[in-house]
């Protein structure tokens, strides 16, 4: 399947001959320093559309690769792919290339019977916003800190995190704080609403995960003394804290706060329904956001660093 574009680019489906023209795009632009390594190795490009872990899709201008991106269907999320990897060349920019991309995938998406797209938006590359933005992706998370980049210069980079729901996933109905009110609605109203929220039966109650600089800390019933732990841990290191999206968790926001806790957005979960995200450690860094849904997130984060942001 492809799908020819008016300025002569057109998108198709991965082929094994693309392995090392995709490797040589992402060095090209990227240098070392792209966050998944896989892509400087031709073979595991292979290797990954093979095992149907990635699906990917080329840009071509003639005989000429100038643009690549993949779902990323990663096992441990059901249901779920992340809209990854979308890379254009400089010289083939302007033309819709990565709009492009993302519509061929995210029609593939829903051929695979994926429920939910989600997609990981570069704060200091705005482009990268405004593809989102184009493809009809809902900022649902802020994610500061979050990954080393060559556009943000010797800092971690910040990122937006998007999804798209291409089958039904409902938020939980809540008490939600009013102050989340102005930033919920449109989600409440893209997403809808059931009456429960789905527990994550047979995870472990408790888990750490270090990835990178960051410490990932899920907690599956939170409770004061789970969370008085969790407060213990050194307090110069980032947190991400992963909690159920339900009545309980809302009923801790006190003591998530006095523990230095920032609320982060909302996350959907491995085994469905929804986390809530909350922060501690960030480094407060500028951060720039091309639209008021991910401006109203920032604010409601309440950090200490200052947001530009340029709504179109």
């Amino acid at each position: 399947m492809s799908v020819r574009h008016p300025e002569t680019a057109w998108v198709r489906d991965y082929q094994p001959s693309d392995a090392a023209g995709i490797s040589a795009l992402f060095r090209a632009i990227y240098d070392d320093r792209y966050f998944y390594a896989d892509v400087y190795l031709p073979s595991q490009i292979q290797q990954r559309n093979a095992s149907g872990q990635w699906r990917s899709a080329v840009a071509m201008q003639g005989d000429k690769l100038v643009g690549h991106a993949a779902l990323w269907l990663n096992p441990a999320y059901p249901g779920q792919a992340e809209l990854a990897m979308n890379v254009v060349d400089p010289d083939a920019r302007g033309q819709g290339i990565a709009s492009l991309l993302g519509r061929h995938l995210r029609a593939a998406a829903a051929d695979l019977g994926v429920a939910l797209l989600t997609i990981k938006q570069v704060c200091s590359h705005p482009r990268s916003q405004y593809v989102a933005q184009a493809l009809g992706f809902h900022n649902i998370a802020l994610l500061p800190d979050y990954i080393d980049t060559p556009f943000a210069g010797p800092a971690p980079e910040s990122i937006l995190l998007g999804c798209l729901p291409l089958q039904a996933r409902p938020l939980p109905k809540l008490p939600w704080p009013e102050e989340w009110g102005t930033w919920l609605a449109p989600l409440r109203q893209a997403l809808g609403e059931s009456g429960s929220a789905p527990v994550g039966a047979g995870l472990p109650g408790l888990a750490l995960t270090r990835c990178g600089q960051r410490l990932e800390v899920t907690a599956q019933q939170p409770t004061p003394a789970r969370l008085a732990e969790i407060a213990n841990l050194p307090s110069g290191q980032l947190i991400y804290l992963k909690l159920p999206a339900s009545a309980e968790t809302l009923a801790l926001r006190a003591q998530l706060r006095k523990a230095g806790f920032r609320f982060g957005g909302l996350l959907p979960a491995a085994a469905g329904g929804w986390q809530l995200l909350w922060l501690r450690g960030i480094s407060g860094q500028d951060i720039h956001l091309c639209d008021e849904q991910a401006a109203r997130l920032y604010r409601l984060c309440a950090y200490s660093g200052s947001t530009r942001t340029a709504v179109p």
